[in-house]
């Protein structure tokens, strides 16, 4: 055991002084959450105060007896209404923002709401165009509730005759579970991918770098049994892919509460659901979780002759661990017995349900039993592919 403590720090120091290294596993994921959720949040939030604050201009054919809605338009005073001198090309006049949109209103429009009749108004738009849509369409839905009123009190009609079921609402659902199923596919995402990239470096370095800086040999002509040589090492690359990860979710909680876009309630149950015990389930899993990766890439580094070819290797494995994890993401895929025992996609629904709070516990059993296998085999495998010099010493 100390053998394999010595050569854990030895590697340690190796791995502090690469800044790439410490780039990659440390700064990179504590402040692209913060960054990334700054940057958005204020973009967001500009572009929604202009579309909501933007003068319109809205077109309208001039018939008789459209006065009435065009005046109640009219009073919005971020609404300039213009009437059309041709009825033509309408989506051609939209798309080139000469308007935003149109209103085409059928003779006789005020007469028919006078009668108590049913009445339309084409309603021409880009639905790309942010806000129009809602602006325009949720005024005149203003409109329309005004005239039903007037009509029912004008019939002395009771509102409740229209309305004769209301439907109470009652969600069994808390908070924390609605927020958890969304929030918590973020979570396991962040998390599983910095794990991968966090241990690709120290793996990349701490073999394939030893073939460049032509030290492998050196190492293994030490008094230390091979065994420990690879355990050192792996211990350095597992430790690296939980710490980045851990940093990864320490920065996406100070993105969420740094960001002044997202709605004060989301923030406070996102930093509730990142409670000490969450963490530590988080963190349970993901130690096979990295030994399993630790497993993976210590033969892709011991083969390769260079760092490029490594990462020319390595780097189509992003896809593989990212898949799943979007997966995961997807409505519909829920944790079951199935699901438990697939790598990567088991930890991204365990992690939904934990941060909801509904996990099952027995599922929870079957992949944490899932991960710990496919830990193992990965190990065996490294341990063996380790321990042929043909393999080691390709050149």
């Amino acid at each position: 055991m100390k053998n394999i403590i010595t050569i854990a720090k030895k590697e340690f120091k190796d791995t502090l002084r690469d800044r790439r290294t410490l780039l990659v596993m440390i700064v990179v994921p504590l402040l692209l959450f913060p960054v990334i959720f700054s940057f958005v949040g204020n973009i967001q939030s500009s572009s929604m105060k202009e579309a909501a604050e933007r003068k319109l201009n809205i077109g309208y054919n001039k018939v008789s007896g459209n006065e009435t809605l065009l005046n109640y338009l009219e009073k919005n005073e971020n609404f300039a209404l213009i009437e059309l001198q041709q009825r033509d090309s309408l989506s051609k006049i939209i798309k080139e923002d000469t308007l935003h949109a149109v209103l085409i209103f059928p003779s006789g429009f005020d007469s028919m709401i006078d009668s108590m009749k049913e009445t339309s108004v084409g309603f021409y738009f880009e639905s790309t165009e942010e806000q129009v849509e809602e602006r325009i369409v949720g005024l005149i839905r203003q409109y329309e509730e005004e005239i039903v009123n007037e009509r029912l009190s004008k019939l002395e009609i009771n509102k409740s005759v229209i309305d004769p079921v209301i439907i109470k609402r009652n969600d069994v659902s808390t908070t924390q579970e609605k927020i958890g199923k969304i929030a918590g596919g973020l979570i396991p995402y962040v998390f599983i991918i910095f794990c991968f990239i966090g241990a690709i470096y120290p793996a990349i370095d701490l073999f394939t770098g030893e073939k460049e800086r032509q030290t492998i040999e050196t190492i293994l002509t030490t008094p230390v049994y091979r065994m420990e040589i690879l355990t050192g090492k792996m211990m350095v690359i597992i430790l690296a892919g939980i710490f980045s990860a851990l940093l990864a979710i320490v920065g996406l909680f100070f993105g969420l509460n740094s960001a002044e876009a997202l709605p004060s309630q989301l923030t406070e149950v996102v930093t509730d659901m990142l409670s000490a015990n969450t963490i530590l389930l988080l963190l349970s899993m993901l130690i096979p979780l990295t030994i399993f990766f630790a497993g993976i890439l210590i033969p892709i580094t011991v083969y390769a002759k260079s760092f490029k070819e490594a990462q020319s290797i390595i780097t189509p494995l992003n896809i593989i661990v990212i898949l799943p994890a979007i997966i995961g993401m997807l409505p519909g895929i829920e944790l079951n017995v199935k699901t438990a025992v697939i790598p990567v996609i088991n930890i991204a629904l365990a992690t939904k349900e934990i941060v909801a709070g509904t996990i099952d516990f027995s599922l929870l059993a079957i992949v944490y039993a899932s991960l710990i296998v496919f830990a193992v085999a990965a190990i065996s495998f490294s341990v063996r592919y380790f321990s042929k010099e043909t393999n080691i010493l390709r050149s």
